[in-house]
C-alpha cells in the first residue's frame, strides 16, 4: 500500500486504513505538519494529500505541489476513502482555497516556509542571498499581511497550530 505519513504517524494510519488505499494512488498524510510540503520530494503521483491544517497559505502552498486531490479535515474514514476512489479514476479532489487577506509576495512566501522549516534569519539569508536585514523587511511584511505579532505566531499560524484571522 502506497502511505506516506511521518515516522511517528504512520503506523497508526496503517493501521485505521488496512488495505483502503488502491494500489494505483499515493496516500499522503500530512502528519506531523509540514511533511506533505518537506518530508517527498517530489510528490508522488498520483497523489491524495490529507492535511488537518486549514490555513489557506498552507493550502495554497500544498496544492502548488500538485496532488491530484487534497482532502482537508476529513470528517472520517468513509471521506478518505470515497476521496481515494475519486483520485484512482483520475478525478481531481478540492480546490484551491480563497484567501481572505492579500497574498503575500513569492519571496515572502518563501521566507514563510523556510521559517516553518525551522531555519534561522541566518540560514534563511543565506538561503535565498539576500541580507539578514532583508529577512528581517520580510518578516516585518508578514507579520503585517497575516497579523501576527511575532515570526513564532507566523509559524504556528501558518502550520494550523494557533487559529490567528489576519486583518481585514
Amino acid at each position: 500500500m502506497p502511505l506516506h505519513a511521518g515516522r511517528s504517524h504512520f503506523g497508526l494510519w496503517r493501521d485505521l486504513l488496512a488495505d483502503a488505499v488502491p494500489e494505483r494512488v499515493h496516500l499522503v498524510l500530512d502528519q506531523p505538519a509540514g511533511f506533505a510540503l518537506w518530508g517527498l520530494d517530489p510528490l508522488p503521483a498520483p497523489a491524495l494529500v490529507v492535511t488537518f491544517n486549514p490555513y489557506p497559505l498552507y493550502l495554497l502552498d500544498l496544492f502548488e505541489r500538485r496532488p491530484v486531490g487534497l482532502l482537508v479535515t476529513p470528517g472520517s474514514l468513509a471521506e478518505i476513502d470515497a476521496a481515494l476512489d475519486l483520485v484512482a479514476a483520475g478525478r481531481p479532489v478540492g480546490s484551491p482555497p480563497t484567501l481572505p487577506f492579500d497574498l503575500p509576495t513569492t519571496r515572502e512566501r518563501q521566507v514563510l516556509r523556510l521559517l516553518a522549516r525551522g531555519l534561522c534569519s541566518d540560514a534563511i539569508a543565506r538561503r535565498l542571498g539576500v541580507k539578514r536585514d532583508t529577512v528581517y523587511t520580510y518578516y516585518q511584511a508578514l507579520r503585517e499581511k497575516l497579523g501576527a505579532e511575532s515570526q513564532h505566531e507566523l509559524v504556528l499560524t501558518y502550520l494550523g497550530l494557533i487559529r490567528h484571522d489576519p486583518p481585514a
